[in-house]
C-alpha cells in the first residue's frame, strides 16, 4: 500500500513538472489536468520549490500560471525565463 502511495506521488510530481514546464497552466487548471484539489498543486508546487525548481506564478492576460526558470543540477535558465 505505501508503496503504491508513493508511486502515485512520484508520478503526480512528474505530470504537474511537465505541465509546468509546458508554461501558461494555472492551480485550478493542473488541478483539473491531474484530478487533484488545489491544495495538492499548492503543496506539490512547494515541494518542488524545495527541492531545487525555480517556479514562479506570472501574470499573463487570461489570469496567473506557472512557469519554471530553471531545474536543479542544469544551472540553467529554461524557455528564456527572465529571472527576477
Amino acid at each position: 500500500m505505501r508503496y503504491e502511495r508513493s508511486l502515485a506521488v512520484a508520478g503526480r510530481l512528474e505530470s504537474l513538472l511537465e505541465l509546468v514546464r509546458a508554461g501558461g497552466y494555472s492551480t485550478p487548471a493542473i488541478a483539473a489536468k491531474l484530478e487533484v484539489c488545489d491544495q495538492t498543486v499548492y503543496r506539490d508546487i512547494l515541494f518542488l520549490k524545495q527541492r531545487g525548481y525555480k517556479i514562479r506564478s506570472r501574470k499573463h492576460s487570461s489570469g496567473w500560471a506557472y512557469e519554471l526558470l530553471d531545474e536543479p543540477g542544469t544551472g540553467t535558465e529554461t524557455k528564456g525565463a527572465v529571472r527576477t
